[in-house]
């Protein structure tokens, strides 16, 4: 039986979306020996319906397919994306969301080479407060580990690698989910964008002499006419890899701030437990809490989800200093602020949204939180 995701289904262990008269695989059998590092959890089927890709990424798409001929509004309402979220510079596309635009982009434009245009498009601030953490690194070395880390945070169907052989240093791509017929422009566009990255992570030293494509793939037909714009391209090589001198790896960067490179850091630890991407328990429950339909869920449904007895998990949370029911009011706290401040919802509306019975249990709580109504908060929030 098939659960729906909108335009996308869910069935065993396959993900599909409907373009049409055909069906778009977004998700297939992933390699259960695959290893994940302690800071990752394995991506799962129902993740792709959840927010975790950036809309900057989004807004590229539509701005490279707006340049051959398909309207924004058009690729969206096929994609059934709203456009408000992006509108939202804290918005966030689902993996099955941002995979069935970039199908959209590429079939209805006929333009098979929009992954190496949009790689071409992005520079280091496309990708928000990670681009400042890569420029804030110490070195290239820790540039490339820092997006090894937190890669999952904008491609988390995606996953990178540092690899030196020798005199060459090279950044492996590897695809997390069966990637379908999206797969060879993912790369694309990744490998094209981490070449244009490249000088800027290397103190403008490097040269685009010095850097060399490998794909895993036959050369495509349209890779001639981006010969001049892109590295040199090696094709059915086995591996996606960007390479270059692996002397650049240890060189300081000129842009190094060790401050800002760990506030960075902390920001996108704190967004992988928001996300529910990271290991650790108490990043899962928020992710449970923050991403359940309707009201929050009870401390027995999230221990079901979590296959464990409600004992357990609770006996594991007070291990990470933390309650079940403080997590639920850090989410009632911040969820308020964030309702009084971006909606136009009723108090009551609110109350019973954030599972309280009466608004006035809802106002006496929300006082305890910040000091004030929510009445005042709201009206305070909206003269800022």
């Amino acid at each position: 039986m098939a659960l729906e995701y909108g335009h996308y289904a869910l069935g065993g262990n396959v993900i599909v979306s409907r373009m049409g008269d055909n069906l778009l695989v977004i998700w297939g059998q992933c390699d259960k020996n695959k290893r994940t590092t302690k800071s990752r959890r394995r991506m799962k089927p129902a993740d792709l319906g959840k927010p975790f890709i950036p809309v900057a990424y989004g807004l590229l798409v539509l701005e490279v397919a707006e340049q051959h001929g398909l309207p924004r509004a058009e690729l969206l309402r096929q994609c059934g994306v709203d456009p408000a979220i992006l509108d939202n510079p804290d918005g966030r596309l689902s993996m099955l969301q941002a995979g069935a635009m970039l199908y959209q982009a590429m079939s209805q434009t006929g333009y098979p080479a929009i992954g190496y245009e949009i790689g071409l498009h992005s520079h280091l601030t496309s990708h928000g407060i990670m681009g400042y953490g890569l420029l804030s690194s110490a070195s290239l070395r820790e540039a490339i580990d820092l997006g090894a880390k937190f890669i999952q945070l904008r491609l988390p169907n995606l996953s990178v690698q540092l690899i030196q052989e020798g005199s060459v240093g090279a950044v492996e791509v590897r695809e997390t989910l069966p990637l379908g017929p999206i797969r060879q422009c993912m790369i694309d566009l990744f490998l094209a964008g981490l070449a244009r990255m490249a000088p800027a992570l290397a103190n403008r030293q490097i040269d685009a002499q010095e850097l060399e494509m490998w794909f895993d793939y036959p050369e495509p037909d349209y890779y001639e006419s981006y010969r001049a714009r892109l590295p040199r391209a090696r094709f059915n090589m086995g591996v996606n890899q960007l390479r270059f001198p692996a002397a650049y790896l240890d060189r300081r960067l000129e842009t190094a701030n060790p401050v800002t490179a760990k506030l960075v850091t902390e920001q996108c630890d704190r967004e992988l437990a928001e996300l529910g991407l990271k290991g650790d328990l108490t990043g899962q429950v928020r992710a449970i809490l923050r991403y359940a339909d309707g009201q929050i869920p009870d401390l027995k449904a999230v221990a079901e989800r979590l296959c464990m007895s409600t004992r357990t998990l609770k006996r594991k949370l007070s291990e990470h200093g933390v309650t079940y029911k403080s997590l639920t009011e850090e989410l009632r706290s911040s969820e308020s602020k964030r309702l009084l401040k971006e909606s136009t919802l009723s108090m009551e509306r609110i109350a019973t949204k954030l599972g309280y019975s009466e608004p006035a249990n809802f106002t006496r709580a929300f006082r305890k939180w910040t000091g004030m109504t929510p009445t005042a908060f709201r009206e305070q929030s909206r003269q800022r």
